[in-house]
């Protein structure tokens, strides 16, 4: 999920260094205003931005590609509105200390992985409310990721990138003939092929992000019941 510097254009990094400040500001607010006790959410903020920055570390490889978990959806689900702060301040520790992304696409990689965490955490809410929390985090971590997904695809479109591996995906693709059929249909649209690919590429991500988090999150209902938002509601 992490754009490196020097490939998109300075409009597309201003817009999303503009996105993610009103986001920031936003969601400090909404937390804010939803958190009874800020000294209790610090210690939690702290815990998820290491895990993301963990996380964020290790590549699993998959051919044709190779994948890092970005726990965007579960970190949504435990950190509500405070999410993208945890990313941003996630993503920032790994561009100063391990270069990955950089400063100037910060804010880009910030609104890829911080906003969908956000939108994950709406869908859990509002799944956890008619199922349990196993199906409802594991729905919203699929989601969450998914929505990164395209929305890097609408990056990758305006910031002009193409894939340099579209052989090697091509090539992986043509041992299975329904993506090889999926590829050659979408041969003569190139956007639609993108987002293809990019989809195919992140499923095995969104398929292990969703077993995670419905795994973690009903063990989390049942010791800490009061990081989950809809702790009152349901029980696990």
């Amino acid at each position: 999920m992490h754009i490196s510097e020097g490939v998109l254009p300075a409009w597309l990094l201003l817009a999303g260094w503009v996105l993610t400040i009103i986001l920031l500001a936003g969601s400090l607010w909404w937390g804010k205003k939803s958190t009874e006790d800020m000294n209790q959410k610090i210690p939690q903020i702290a815990v998820m931005t290491a895990a993301f920055f963990v996380a964020c570390m290790f590549r699993i490889p998959l051919p044709p590609t190779s994948l890092h978990l970005v726990l965007a959806g579960l970190v949504g689900i435990l950190l509500g509105p405070f999410a993208f702060v945890c990313i941003f301040i996630g993503l920032l520790l790994q561009a100063l200390l391990l270069g990955n992304g950089g400063l100037t696409v910060l804010g880009v990689n910030t609104f890829v992985m911080g906003f969908p965490a956000l939108l994950g955490y709406l869908v859990f809410v509002a799944l956890s409310k008619k199922t349990n929390f196993a199906i409802s985090g594991a729905a919203a971590s699929v989601f969450a990721i998914l929505i990164s997904t395209l929305i890097l695809g609408v990056v990758f479109i305006l910031g002009g990138i193409t894939f340099g591996s579209i052989d090697s995906v091509q090539a992986f693709a043509s041992q299975f003939s329904l993506l090889e059929s999926v590829m050659a249909a979408l041969a003569d649209s190139p956007w639609l092929l993108t987002f293809a690919l990019l989809i195919i590429m992140n499923l095995p991500l969104m398929i292990v992000e969703g077993i995670i988090s419905g795994l973690i999150v009903p063990f989390i209902a049942k010791v800490k019941p009061e990081m989950l938002p809809e702790k009152k509601k349901q029980t696990a």
